[in-house]
């Protein structure tokens, strides 16, 4: 199947892009060029009517995304522009970053369960992680006790999470399975949220990307994965209740990488999307891109649709 919409990126009005030439019209322009039918805007938002955003996010509020809706060009070549959002969903305080009536002013929202990378904000550090920062700190404050205590923390949260992982010499915690059981938990929780649910009937919603978890190798998310897909009924189940939501599901190109035989057929996260196939949700096809050429990965999806099995009928309505 040909795939003909976009409907996760990132234009300059999200934090993330650092492309120049990443604008509205040049987005809308590309997708003309593409051949796309329909390419649904998705920039970071976090609406300022819920508290604790961190600090990333804290710029990026709904007035200052609207500006973007006004920078849609009069001319869109026929291509038919949806103008959505990518929130967040913090599964460590089971916070959603928007209130339903804030989405119902979006055309459709995404929402991510897994920005792992977002650490003690999405998802806290692993108890072995945790654990060893206390002992530097007071190791600091023991070496240096002019800092005091509140600085020497400080210092040793400056320490990334990859270097602390390599510095555990014997872990109680598997990092994979930690990330794993956080996918799980954090779809599973997103699914209770009861503004979630309200948001879900006020506008078509979409998860991203869900299940992979971010922030690290592809190496590495294949190894959370061999302990996600070591539970097949309790990931139809999970789809399941999405499916009877009403919420879709983002089949995103950043997560799919080809086989030696240039298909797809055995990729993990084709693995997981099939699961959902077979649990009746609907998808979108996204390129999570931040550029304007990034735009053109969407080729992927031609590919990735039939490892899945994804036909029209598996699209959600907003698509077609």
């Amino acid at each position: 199947m040909k795939i003909t919409h976009d409907m996760h990126n990132h234009t300059l009005f999200s934090s993330c892009c650092y492309d120049p030439a990443a604008t509205m019209k040049a987005f809308v322009d590309k997708a003309y060029e593409l051949g796309h039918s329909v390419i649904g805007i998705s920039n970071h938002l976090w609406d300022e009517k819920v508290p604790g955003a961190n600090g990333w996010y804290k710029g990026q509020t709904i007035d200052y995304g609207f500006e973007g809706k006004y920078a849609i060009p009069a001319d869109t070549h026929g291509v038919k522009v949806l103008f959505g959002t990518e929130t967040e969903y913090c599964g460590l305080s089971d916070t959603l970053g928007m209130k339903a009536e804030t989405a119902a002013r979006f055309d459709f929202v995404q929402i991510p369960h897994t920005h792992t990378h977002m650490k003690n904000f999405v998802i806290a550090e692993n108890p072995d992680v945790k654990a060893y920062r206390a002992k530097l700190a007071a190791d600091i404050e023991a070496a240096l006790p002019s800092v005091g205590h509140d600085y020497a923390v400080k210092m040793a949260a400056t320490v990334s999470y990859a270097d602390v992982l390599k510095r555990i010499e014997n872990p109680t915690v598997d990092e994979y399975k930690y990330l794993a059981d956080f996918c799980f938990t954090s779809f599973e929780s997103l699914m209770k949220n009861p503004e979630f649910k309200k948001v879900a009937a006020a506008t078509p919603t979409f998860v991203a990307h869900p299940f992979w978890a971010c922030g690290i190798s592809r190496d590495e998310v294949n190894r959370v994965f061999d302990f996600i897909l070591a539970e097949p009924d309790r990931l139809y189940a999970d789809f399941k209740t999405c499916a009877e939501l009403g919420v879709g599901l983002d089949v995103n190109m950043g997560c799919y990488k080809a086989d030696e035989d240039g298909t797809y057929m055995n990729d993990p996260q084709v693995k997981v999307m099939r699961i959902a196939k077979s649990a009746g949700c609907k998808f979108v096809f996204g390129t999570d891109s931040h550029s304007v050429s990034g735009l053109e990965s969407i080729r992927k999806g031609d590919l990735v649709s039939e490892a899945i099995g994804i036909t029209e009928e598996d699209l959600a309505d907003i698509v077609k």
